[in-house]
């Protein structure tokens, strides 16, 4: 078969997702192709939608929380009516690829293949890939044929939001299978040149590099020892990795990393993650089985996947970065005891979240 995958490049989440699913498609012998959806939309709309998040996100976290409650509370209008635009554009896409199926990992490609249903121009079966714990805005007024949840705990959430039970599957969130797939230990810390360390934290706020990140790493800092390491990982925040090599090069457990490829083998590696409540990076994590503390720093949909995997046992959560040294103290120290939360993880979550998906979308003979 093949299967058009939609993403929209407001941070590397959903491009992440998307190539997990077309990984799986072709290891399964179909073919995805993957398209930008703010490529769909008039070169104002798009530069408004992916410039605005990414500011708000990573310098107005605060405000960009206060839209996202707002949109909780009233239909997203506004963000459909620019969706549509690119509905007509998304239609000769499809034309093009000549797909058997469609999958959305993002709301905006997802309000596109909406609008063209209500206009009756779309026949093929559509699916939409949530990838975060939580039902977002616009879910609930999609069409689709298949709603892909991270959890079977949500589906009431999806349900009272306006998704019928009957077309809701608790997958999982496809991320990399390097995540999940077993690693040396020992061979991993000689690999990453960190074989004479004692403990290894990774701080990583998304491939953005949001949140208060440097004055994070300075505080962790001051509570290691020269025989530990905490790898700050930036992402592609090149401003966040030029100050950052400045300030905090008087602390020699740091070691400050730019955008990498290298996210798996930091996780198999790390006694502790440290990051934000991305869907994507929970989801990773919660693959490798590493023990897990956010820093509350960008609200919206990420308050609510704090919510959800704090409230179970499955995280532990520092409202700021001040609070962040003693509950690393205590999972060090073994006060806190860090494999609880990955205890309490095991059997719950979906397994092979991407094969599931591909499974649902092109079905066997």
């Amino acid at each position: 078969m093949n299967v058009t995958i939609f993403t929209c490049a407001t941070g590397g989440g959903h491009n992440s997702t998307a190539a997990a699913i077309q990984s799986q498609l072709s290891a399964m012998g179909h073919t995805g192709i993957i398209h930008d959806a703010l490529a769909f939309l008039p070169k104002s709309s798009a530069e408004l939608i992916s410039k605005g998040h990414n500011f708000a996100y990573r310098y107005a976290p605060k405000l960009y929380g206060v839209g996202y409650r707002f949109e909780e509370k009233h239909p997203p209008t506004i963000f459909y009516e620019q969706s549509a635009k690119g509905a007509d554009e998304l239609l000769r896409t499809l034309r093009t690829d000549g797909p058997d199926a469609a999958i959305c990992v993002h709301v905006f490609p997802a309000m596109m293949v909406t609008e063209l249903r209500r206009r009756g121009q779309l026949s093929i079966p559509a699916y939409f890939v949530a990838t975060d714990y939580t039902c977002s805005p616009g879910v609930g007024e999609l069409d689709m044929d298949g709603f892909c949840i991270p959890h079977e705990a949500l589906m009431d959430e999806f349900t009272s939001c306006g998704v019928k039970r009957s077309l809701l599957y608790a997958t999982g969130i496809p991320v990399s299978p390097e995540f999940s797939q077993p690693m040396d230990r020992k061979a991993l810390r000689h690999t990453l040149h960190l074989e004479d360390k004692r403990r290894i934290l990774v701080l990583a706020c998304g491939s953005m590099g949001a949140g208060p990140m440097r004055s994070a790493a300075e505080k962790l800092a001051q509570n290691l020892s020269t025989d530990d390491k905490l790898i700050m990982v930036c992402g592609s925040n090149r401003r966040l990795y030029r100050y950052s090599k400045l300030a905090l090069a008087e602390y020699p457990q740091v070691q400050v990393v730019g955008f990498t490829k290298r996210m798996p083998q930091y996780l198999h590696v790390c006694d502790v993650l440290i990051t934000k409540a991305g869907g994507l990076t929970t989801t990773e994590a919660v693959a490798a089985g590493v023990p897990l503390v956010y820093l509350n720093a960008v609200p919206g949909c990420e308050t609510r996947n704090l919510e959800f995997m704090s409230s179970r046992g499955y995280a532990l959560v520092a409202e700021d970065e001040t609070e962040l040294p003693p509950l690393v103290r205590g999972l060090l120290s073994g006060a806190i005891d860090p494999a609880t939360m990955v205890r309490n993880r095991e059997g719950t979550f979906p397994r092979h979240a991407a094969e599931n998906i591909c499974r649902m979308v092109c079905p066997q003979p």
